[in-house]
């Protein structure tokens, strides 16, 4: 069973996925990394806009379920966002949506840097994000078989509730 981690940009899709496939020893897949080798997400939206990276992202999702057994996928922040992709992801996966604030992802400060590096973020108008994050949560949790809270709590909660999730035997095929 393929178990994809979803929720908006800066929740700790990648970073909790990578931990979690290393504590339970199974492949841990970036989709961001799988649409153009080597290219950055940001890259190719700014330079192909984010229509033509939408159509690659569902490219490279179809391509990584069809090719892989079992392993911890991590979304795109958008990547639920078509239809298409939300079937795929009902039919070949197990998703659980990393539900976080904008204070805890986007707006915080620890992570100044990388927000301004998403083209998506860009200028970082309060009430344009806002709306985006907004829009998508409809989407998140109906694609969602679970839903981890992540406001409030440290990182290694987050990845142990991950994990207890995958090992009680929900997430196995």
């Amino acid at each position: 069973m393929i178990v994809a981690l979803t929720g908006f940009m800066m929740c700790g899709k990648s970073s909790y996925g990578r931990a979690a496939a290393e504590l339970l020893g199974c492949d841990f897949i970036d989709l961001d990394f799988e649409i153009e080798e080597g290219v950055a997400p940001g890259d190719i939206i700014r330079t192909k806009g984010e229509a033509v990276f939408r159509e690659e992202e569902t490219a490279a999702l179809r391509r990584v379920l069809n090719r892989t057994g079992s392993c911890i996928l991590a979304l795109g922040g958008g990547t639920p966002l078509r239809e298409e992709n939300r079937a795929l992801l009902r039919e070949k996966c197990r998703v659980i949506w990393l539900k976080a604030s904008l204070e805890e992802s986007v707006f915080n400060p620890e992570w100044a840097s990388l927000t301004a590096q998403r083209p998506l973020l860009d200028g970082g108008d309060r009430a344009r994000i806002e709306a985006l994050w907004a829009s998508r949560i409809p989407v998140y949790e109906e694609v969602s078989d679970y839903i981890v809270e992540t406001d409030g709590k440290s990182p290694s909660e987050v990845l142990d509730e991950i994990v207890r999730i995958y090992r009680r035997g929900l997430l196995c095929p």
